[in-house]
C-alpha cells in the first residue's frame, strides 16, 4: 500500500510503501519525514474515501494522508 502524506507546516509532501495501515507506522513516518515537534499525534482515516486527517496534541489539522494500492 502506498501512503501520501502532507504537513502543512513548510508544505511537506512524502509517500511511503507500507505493508500494515496503523497508527505506530504513520506516526513513524510522520516523525521522520515531517518535521513534527509534538509527538502526541493522532490519525483519523475513513475506509470509504482513503483519506484521512493528521490531527496534534491541541486537536488541531496539521495535515493529511491518503492511501492507494
Amino acid at each position: 500500500m502506498r501512503v501520501n502524506f502532507n504537513i502543512f507546516k513548510d508544505n511537506i509532501s512524502w509517500n511511503a510503501l507500507i505493508h500494515q495501515l496503523n497508527g505506530d507506522v504513520l506516526l513513524r513516518h510522520v516523525l521522520v519525514k515531517g518535521n513534527v515537534v509534538d509527538r502526541n499525534i493522532d490519525f483519523i482515516y475513513c475506509d470509504e474515501t482513503c483519506q484521512g486527517k493528521i490531527i496534534n496534541g491541541d486537536n488541531q489539522l496539521i495535515g493529511n494522508f491518503s492511501t492507494s494500492y
